[in-house]
């Protein structure tokens, strides 16, 4: 009899410990370059807080030049690399507050990439079509209340379509799951999700293409305008003679 209580007792202290922490915002941001990496910058905001140390997970494989830019003063950051995905070991000083803002920055290699075709295939997607995917997987016991990926396209590219945005939204959610935006004047998209428990993925991934189509539609509008004119001003001579 003592022994379980002791199990239930132990049981119950470890879930309280695994979410005494939780990351109530958890915002990304990357800013793609023309060679398909990108410069991203993670911004989280910390509560209920009760230990000096915190497990974030990120959502690449790949990460180069972690740098810290904002966290408690003697806040240390190590990388923890990874074939599935990255995470970043958080140290914080013994006299962090129970709330706090966090925020460290990273280089993406290969982020928007081509795709290619398995050996003796055709290719699905049209020359110059790119892929941009991103996915993060809570492999902590920390909840992440609003996760938020915003995604920047290099200048002369737009998304074709989103191939993936996962989870599916429930009935009670009226917006997609990736909305299409522009981004200090580039085309973009965010990614948003509520509530991720341990185990728990979001996902996109959107096809990229050059944005020559806009003009395409230009010249067809001008092109139409001046046969108006053009029919306009035959059909006025007419009426006069």
């Amino acid at each position: 009899m003592k022994l379980r209580c002791l199990l239930f007792t132990a049981a119950v202290s470890v879930g309280i410990c695994a979410n005494a922490a939780e990351i109530s915002t958890y915002d990304t941001r990357m800013d793609v370059g023309p060679d398909g990496a990108a410069q991203a910058s993670v911004t989280l905001r910390v509560t209920d807080n009760q230990s000096r140390r915190l497990v974030v997970p990120l959502g690449f494989a790949s990460v180069e030049g972690l740098q810290l830019q904002s966290a408690p003063p003697g806040t240390q950051l190590k990388l923890r690399p990874s074939k599935e995905q990255a995470a970043v070991e958080v140290e914080l000083p013994e006299d962090a507050a129970a709330e706090f803002q966090l925020q460290f920055a990273f280089r993406v290699p290969s982020l928007l990439f081509e795709p290619k075709p398995e050996e003796g295939q055709k290719s699905k997607f049209a020359a110059g079509t790119r892929l941009l995917r991103h996915g993060l997987v809570n492999t902590q016991a920390t909840r992440i209340g609003t996760y938020q990926a915003t995604v920047r396209l290099p200048e002369g590219t737009m998304v074709q379509s989103v191939r993936e945005q996962l989870p599916k939204p429930s009935r009670k959610e009226f917006l997609p799951r990736v909305e299409l935006d522009r981004i200090d004047g580039h085309q973009g998209a965010l990614l948003q999700v509520k509530g991720l428990k341990q185990g728990d993925r979001t996902s996109m991934e959107l096809e990229v293409v050059g944005d020559r189509h806009s003009y395409g539609w230009l010249l067809v509008g001008i092109v139409l305008s001046l046969a108006y004119l053009i029919g306009f001003r035959d059909s006025v001579r007419r009426r006069i003679a």
